[in-house]
């Protein structure tokens, strides 16, 4: 710069990725944050359960996914995973497909920094088959939502949600398969967003 000044550049927001099972979810949060060349970090993927195809796609992506399954108590549990959080400076963390209810306590270590996709337009069903108890209520419409966790179950302050008709013929694959499309575009966006915050 001509007055000589080194402009530093803005410090990315360090980020965790939550899940338990096919992970194809998180691989889109990964993905995503790697292709936008900065802004976002996401070093670590935390999985609860051993031999998830999750931790296969993490480390295809050169990110590191440690596994800490259930072997003591939950609050024993918890304490590793905030240990391994702390190691790796993490501010954020995106729920995709973690399939275990976080404690008041870890969530009031992260209050408002930890994020959740629900398949369903909540309030409507919420819990852990939002497709699949919209589909069977036959709602003409469903939609899936990004949401800050709380305490409760899905219960959260809803960031956005997005909506899908149900078409004629639907199975429940399909109708699923939708849905899914809906919620990788709300966490790229998401993610775009908390880029731009932390530039600002």
């Amino acid at each position: 710069m001509a007055d000589g000044k080194k402009i530093t550049p803005k410090k990315p927001v360090i980020c965790a990725v939550f899940a338990s099972g096919n992970g194809s979810n998180a691989e889109n949060i990964l993905r995503h944050a790697q292709s936008r060349g900065g802004g976002i970090s996401i070093p670590l993927v935390i999985c609860n359960k051993a031999g998830a195809p999750v931790i296969v796609r993490a480390e295809k992506l050169g990110v590191a996914c440690k596994v800490i399954e259930r072997a003591g108590t939950k609050s024993e549990q918890e304490a590793a995973i905030l240990a391994a959080l702390k190691e790796h400076d993490v501010e954020w963390i995106f729920l995709a497909g973690f399939m275990a209810i976080l404690s008041p306590d870890f969530v009031a270590a992260y209050k408002d920094r930890i994020v959740n996709i629900h398949p369903s337009l909540l309030p409507q069903f919420p819990g852990k088959d939002g497709y699949g108890d919209a589909f069977r209520a036959e709602v003409p419409v469903s939609g899936v939502t990004l949401h800050y966790v709380d305490d409760g179950i899905d219960t959260g302050p809803v960031i956005a949600q997005k909506s899908f008709a149900r078409e004629e013929g639907d199975t429940l694959e399909t109708f699923r398969a939708r849905g899914m499309e809906l919620e990788y575009a709300l966490y790229r966006e998401f993610i775009d967003i908390l880029a731009q915050r932390a530039a600002a």
